[in-house]
């Protein structure tokens, strides 16, 4: 009875890991919030993809996400790739960053991971 116990509170435990990582803050949650200093980029870091505007962009398809690429090159997560509910400074976690289309140093516009949370 207990190994029962113990195997149902690892499956709910492993359900709710991954759970947090995919589900988005709650609606609101991110309003006016500011990231905690060293946790945003310093500046947008550029991929290759050309885009119009923000939603031309996504995370790449990984734990954690650290790039944005154009929305078509993102890729799929694995079904049983499980994530971390940690929010790891550098990524998309926890509105630290989101992904947009900025003007690169070029001047053309590109999907970039850019510094705070994203302004509805």
């Amino acid at each position: 009875m207990t190994a029962t116990r113990l195997i149902s509170g690892l499956s709910f435990g492993a359900a709710a890991l991954l759970l947090g990582c995919a589900s988005p803050p709650p609606a609101g949650a991110l309003e006016g919030a500011t990231p905690a200093a060293g946790n945003a980029v310093a500046a947008p870091v550029f991929s290759a993809d050309p885009c119009d505007k923000d939603e031309d962009c996504a995370p790449v398809a990984q734990c954690h996400p650290d790039r944005c690429v154009g929305a078509d090159h993102a890729g799929t997560m694995p079904k049983d790739l499980m994530c971390s509910m940690e929010c790891r400074a550098g990524t998309v976690d926890c509105g630290f960053n989101h992904c947009g289309c900025a003007s690169a140093p070029s001047g053309q516009k590109l999907c970039a991971l850019v510094p705070g949370a994203k302004v509805q």
